[in-house]
């Protein structure tokens, strides 16, 4: 299995980024000078055939590979043109041998009037942190590219690993809401809860608040960018947010068992907040969606099998009577006549994991 991690680099001194630059502009020439040898009819290539350009050979031998399997590709293709073109904004390439990531910084070979490594240090996101775990537990970093984008330097890096199914046979039922961005529990397959997790909403209501207000003032004084800006940082810290739940699920899920995580179809997820304003539904589907994607591919690596079922009324059903009752849930609690009490979105967890087990029966 293989992942690919977009690392963030915070930004360079301005003689390393000139640096970089004219390694970005030599290596678009280099790639027009390797497609036009393709062309020729010379397959046979090395650095040794591009001493005048002013790259690491590195960075030019990972050239002739990328542009290999993009001619290869193009040659299929029904373009009029007779070599594919390259943009200025052209990536540096790196095979596992090139580059280091040690801590909070990478080291890559640039050419300055020779070939030199030279060192940047990444910003320290949810995404970084998560390729670090990664490398811990044994992923094999791959190649590697380097680019410029939108005023920023970006480092991507792909590892693989080897991924065996785990054998555990436990269930974890996971709701997913508002006032609880997450709620999970762990079900033997005989009923029986082994564990259980919320992760609170207030934060994240007090944030959408907080955006919200300074939107509306600045769309006031038609401050479109300021506006893109702020909508920007709260989509980060949302995603900063949905990383640090999926982990903390996925490691319960690991720890006690599981496995399989049931999550519920989000189709419906519209009318679930329609209660907000526009703004925040939009933002509240993107970051539903968005958590349960990061939870899938995490629960993926652990060898954790994932599985969707309908949601609904899970949030009004009695998990012990199976009562179904809307007026016993009320806020956070829920409470049944037959005497079970428990947390709202807790019992709707337990629901969507006994909803799945249900099913297993069924096909049994």
């Amino acid at each position: 299995m293989q992942l690919s991690y977009v690392l963030e680099l915070l930004p360079p001194t301005k003689r390393k980024e000139n640096i970089l630059l004219k390694n970005v502009a030599e290596t678009q020439k280099n790639r027009e000078e390797i497609v036009k040898k393709l062309h020729s009819g010379e397959t046979k290539l090395s650095s040794a055939h591009f001493k005048a350009r002013n790259l690491p050979s590195a960075v030019i031998n990972q050239n002739i590979r990328e542009v290999k399997s993009l001619y290869k590709t193009f040659k299929k293709s029904d373009s009029k043109k007779e070599v594919p073109e390259f943009k200025p904004n052209q990536p540096l390439c790196y095979n596992n041998q090139n580059y280091k990531i040690d801590g909070r910084y990478i080291t890559v070979p640039l050419w300055t009037h020779r070939t030199e490594r030279i060192t940047f240090p990444i910003k320290q996101t949810p995404v970084f942190r998560e390729l670090e775990y990664q490398i811990i537990f044994g992923a094999k970093p791959g190649k590697a590219s380097l680019f410029y984008k939108r005023g920023g330097w970006y480092f991507v890096v792909t590892v693989s690993f080897n991924v065996e199914k785990t054998t555990g046979t436990n269930i974890m039922g996971i709701d997913i809401g508002l006032r609880q961005l997450a709620a999970a529990s762990v079900k033997t397959p005989d009923d029986k809860e082994l564990n259980r997790e919320l992760h609170t909403g207030k934060e994240a209501a007090y944030i959408r608040k907080k955006y919200r207000f300074l939107r509306r003032k600045l769309g006031k004084t038609k401050k479109i960018k300021a506006i893109k800006k702020i909508s920007d940082k709260e989509h980060r810290w949302m995603t900063d947010k949905n990383h640090k739940i999926s982990r903390s699920l996925v490691n319960l899920a690991v720890q006690e068992g599981a496995g399989t995580i049931v999550m519920e179809r989000l189709s419906g997820i519209r009318r679930r907040v329609k209660s907000l304003k526009r703004a925040d539904r939009n933002i509240h589907s993107w970051s539903f969606y968005q958590l349960q994607h990061f939870i899938e591919y995490k629960a993926h690596l652990a060898g954790i099998n994932v599985v969707y079922v309908d949601a609904d009324y899970t949030s009004q059903i009695c998990n012990s009577c199976g009562n179904l009752n809307k007026s016993n849930r009320k806020g956070n609690l829920y409470t049944c006549s037959c005497g079970y009490r428990t947390h709202s979105d807790l019992n709707a967890a337990r629901n969507i994991a006994d909803r799945y087990k249900n099913k297993l029966k069924q096909s049994a």
